[in-house]
């Protein structure tokens, strides 16, 4: 069977009838069924010129086969068993193309491509969207930058942190990298229709972080604010530092007592942050 366009939503439904594959919303399968997308996603992949391309969740293969023509070496992972036997039909003939068999969370880029930095492409489960950020930007001495496609609100949230429409996640992704969004991408250009529009977006890797302070501290900080975002900051800090000093440390750093934390640039976090840690050195 030849499969010419997978991005055709009669190609997507031939082929899961054939293997008697039903998506499994709880790994969060929508499968892109749109041409224009991939056209996006192939020229923004080529102006990155990759030797190498690391690939989360192959599904039908529809985004590998592309690769496959840029990259020298494209590793593509897959955790639904039920997949492989047809990533090997759809993928046949692509032979620079490995297919990996399991969960992105536990891949050892180290042992896969040992000190050279992977470009990233990857249609994000919505359910782990979260966890598998952090798996990135954890790893990031291993990543140059990443393609991505995921969930609209989560992409908007980071791109806005800091700030009053941001999250602490938002600012532990910004932190270590830039983020630019490429475009929308509808629910409909997925097969079966999400319950939600996604953004392709690039997270570019930074030479270094956003903050000099320790980072134990420094995100401690950011979580402690976030996590009582209508609380005046040094009321915030109350379930933290001594009520006494904060006065003091507030007052060192130049930031009013009054303001909400959510409100802090990362360079109001990061004198923040560093005169906590000089605090806590010289408390008895």
């Amino acid at each position: 069977m030849a499969y010419e366009d997978l991005t055709s939503c009669g190609t997507v439904a031939s082929l899961l009838r054939s293997a008697d594959i039903r998506p499994n919303k709880h790994l969060g399968q929508n499968f892109l069924a749109d041409r224009s997308v991939l056209e996006t996603i192939v020229s923004e992949i080529k102006r990155a010129k990759p030797d190498e391309i690391l690939e989360i969740g192959a599904g039908l293969g529809t985004v590998t086969r592309e690769l496959a023509q840029i990259a020298s070496r494209v590793v593509a992972v897959e955790v639904d068993h039920r997949l492989i036997k047809l990533l090997y039909q759809t993928l046949s003939g692509c032979e620079n193309v490995e297919i990996v068999r399991q969960d992105f969370l536990k891949f050892d880029f180290g042992h896969t491509f040992g000190d050279r930095p992977v470009t990233v492409v990857g249609n994000i489960p919505y359910r782990i969207t979260s966890p598998i950020l952090k798996y990135l930007v954890d790893h990031r001495r291993s990543i140059s930058e990443a393609l991505l496609l995921a969930q609209s609100d989560v992409v908007e949230k980071i791109t806005a942190s800091p700030g009053p429409e941001g999250t602490a996640f938002g600012v532990f992704v910004q932190a270590y990298a830039d983020v630019s969004i490429i475009r929308h991408v509808g629910k409909r250009c997925f097969m079966p229709v999400p319950t939600v529009d996604s953004l392709l977006w690039r997270l570019s890797i930074r030479d270094h972080p956003c903050f000099s302070a320790d980072s134990e501290t420094f995100f401690r900080v950011v979580r402690t604010l976030y996590g009582a975002r209508r609380k005046m900051i040094r009321r915030a800090l109350r379930t933290w530092l001594p009520q006494n000093r904060i006065k003091q440390v507030l007052e060192e750093v130049g930031i009013d007592p009054t303001v909400r934390g959510e409100t802090l640039t990362f360079e109001d976090l990061d004198r923040l942050a560093s005169a906590v840690v000089q605090l806590e050195g010289t408390s008895p």
